[in-house]
Order: structure tokens, then sequence, then C-alpha cells
């Protein structure tokens, strides 16, 4: 009686161990073929210089520069002048009133 019963035991125990070694299976599958991926993304780094291009896309023209996407820094019109902090919500000063402050501190010789 104990005998069988230990076998119908040690049996569901290899069955659960062969169950959970299918699923572990698929888990390390999903994980190589992700890793797998990540390799080859890795190995394009060092082509990080050139525009990337998927295959089968026209190629871009390779000649002339590039423009620059840094807008152009208008030169301030004013001399610098230190400005108050704002204390209400809003963020910074707006043009217009950073105009109207640094006209009205160097009337007043550049201090507040």
């Amino acid at each position: 009686m104990v005998d069988a019963m230990l076998r119908s035991i040690y049996s569901a125990a290899d069955e659960t161990i062969a169950q959970l070694d299918l699923l572990h299976q698929s888990i390390r599958n999903r994980a190589l073929t992700a890793r797998q991926a990540l390799d080859a993304t890795v190995a394009r780094l060092g082509e990080s210089s050139a525009p990337f291009v998927e295959p089968g896309d026209p190629q871009p023209p390779s000649g002339g520069t590039v423009p620059s996407r840094n807008g152009a820094v208008a030169e301030p019109s004013l001399p610098f002048v230190p400005l108050p902090r704002r204390t209400t919500h809003g963020g910074d000063w707006g043009p217009a009133m950073r105009a109207k402050l640094t006209a009205e501190a160097l009337a007043k010789g550049g201090r507040w």
C-alpha cells in the first residue's frame, strides 16, 4: 500500500517537473530571441555616424551640408541687466515685460 502510494507521488512529481521544464523552455526561447535582437541592435551601433536607412528605402542625397537644427539666436538689443525674480506662477518674464524691466533698470543705473 505504502509502496504504491509513493510510486504515485513520485510519478506525479516527475510529471510536474516535466511540465515546469516545458514552461521554462518557452521562457528561455523567448529570452534567447530577445537577446539576439538586442545583440543585432548593439552590432549596428558602430554605424552611428551614418543615418539609419531601412533596407529598400531610397538613399538620401549624399552631397552638400546638413542644415543646422539649432535656431539662430537673436542678439540682444539692450545690454544685460539682472532682472528681479518673478514671484508669481507662469514661468519667466515675457519679452515685453523683460524689455520694460530692462529699460527701467537702465534708467536707474542698472540697479533695483
